[in-house]
């Protein structure tokens, strides 16, 4: 560990939630800690998860790994999601108290579409003014939803990272500029009207409310450090506001975080290439992109980074070989090294249970992958997921599975159309 900050790191071969019950229950993430049988010792324990789901889930491993014995669980919360009334009855409650509630997002699309609306009237001129054609813009009521519903999805993404709406002026010179133009006259709505709006309504930009709640509760975290042990587990910190709490977590008497699969095979000079100021927009997606980025943050160096649990051999090679995979362009000349570290075995193992399946179609698709999870589930006692970034996919492979009386858990709920 650096100093007094406590990270550490679970494979991704390993199961993280029954691996960090554990490890709490061990008394390995937290110096002082260990859970003897008093059933009130897990009560003073806060662990902060990235979703409403992973709570849920980690409360039944808690549960299980308890075996039956009476205990008080920790308090399991999701990451931005805090409670406002308890932050007012603190000593330092004024922040708290002048936070302006959230805009509904149903609110928020009714009032940006009349100011789309009003933006699609005057675009006309100005944009002959400039280039002699016209341009496709809103023409109804639906379009202006349509497109607001866009911008206000920028506004969070936006408000999300933290960046000024004053920057965006800069970006773009020479022959785009002229459409670039029209852009900012566009987005002129939320830089100019959306603030009198918001405050002639006392709302805030859901975004920029979870953002000062997360703040608020690191000020809170640094300024009244708990006694009992306080865990953070799962996130990657893409969100500033949250990389934030958990640099504050780590470095409580009683803190800890927990990294979701930091890459620590990966040679040094590769994974200071991947997080090194003004890389290339390209590593900005690499797997491992966020996590460096985080421990950055916390100040630590990824040698640091403890990891808790050892991986099966396969799922271990498994990572060893996708990380190869990705290595960033900069350094893919140690291919040819690294390359002979792996047998024909070692790779056959590695993805001995992972199956290439090229559909003919969307249909063929969503079919197959619901004949496999319903394979899956047969077995006594075992699970099956699939994960996927397509909801249209998701949606469709959950209605394959009715076909076989598998109700799924979809995540990402149930459109009301449907």
């Amino acid at each position: 560990m650096s100093g007094s900050r406590r990270v550490f790191s679970i494979p991704p071969g390993a199961p993280f939630l029954p691996t960090l019950a554990e490890a709490l229950l061990s008394g390995r993430l937290v110096s002082g800690f260990r859970f003897d049988g008093d059933p009130l010792a897990l009560a003073d324990a806060t662990i902060y998860v990235p979703t409403r789901r992973a709570a849920r889930a980690l409360r039944g491993v808690f549960v299980d790994c308890l075996g039956g014995r009476s205990a008080i669980l920790p308090v399991i919360r999701p990451l931005g999601e805090f409670d406002e009334d308890e932050a007012a009855f603190e000593a330092d409650a004024s922040a708290a108290i002048d936070l302006a509630p959230p805009i509904a997002a149903i609110e928020r699309l009714l009032l940006l579409a009349p100011l789309v609306r009003a933006w699609k009237r005057r675009l006309p001129a100005h944009v002959a003014a400039l280039f002699d054609e016209e341009i496709v813009v809103p023409a109804s009521a639906a379009d202006a939803i349509w497109l607001a519903r866009d911008l206000a999805r920028l506004m969070d993404e936006i408000e999300t990272e933290g960046t000024d709406w004053t920057r965006l002026a800069d970006l773009v010179t020479g022959n785009l500029a002229g459409w670039w133009q029209v852009t900012l006259d566009f987005l002129s709505i939320v830089t100019e009207n959306w603030p009198n709006l918001l405050e002639e309504r006392n709302r805030s930009n859901p975004a920029a409310h979870r953002n000062a709640l997360i703040r608020l509760e690191a000020a809170r975290l640094k300024r009244n450090p708990p006694t009992g042990p306080v865990i953070a587990a799962g996130s990657t910190g893409s969100i500033p506001a949250t990389a934030e709490l958990l640099a504050v977590i780590a470095g409580l008497p009683s803190g800890a975080v927990v990294l979701p699969g930091l890459d620590r095979m990966l040679d040094e000079p590769s994974f200071q290439a991947i997080a090194v100021p003004g890389a290339r927009p390209a590593l900005l997606g690499h797997p491992q992109y966020g996590l460096a980025k985080l421990i950055g943050k916390i100040g630590v160096l990824r040698g640091d980074v403890e990891e808790i649990a050892v991986a099966e051999r396969p799922l271990a090679l498994r990572a060893a070989l996708v990380g190869e995979a990705l290595r960033p362009a900069e350094t893919t000349e140690l291919w040819v090294e690294t390359r002979a570290r792996f047998t024909a075995g070692d790779i056959t193992e590695a993805f001995a249970d992972v199956t290439l399946l090229e559909a003919a179609g969307e249909r063929d698709e969503a079919v197959a992958i619901a004949v496999a999870l319903k394979r899956a589930v047969e077995q006594p006692g075992q699970r099956a997921a699939l994960v996927t970034g397509d909801r249209a996919l998701a949606r469709r492979v959950s209605v394959e599975l009715l076909r076989f009386g598998v109700v799924a858990d979809d995540s990402g709920g149930t459109p009301l159309i449907n």
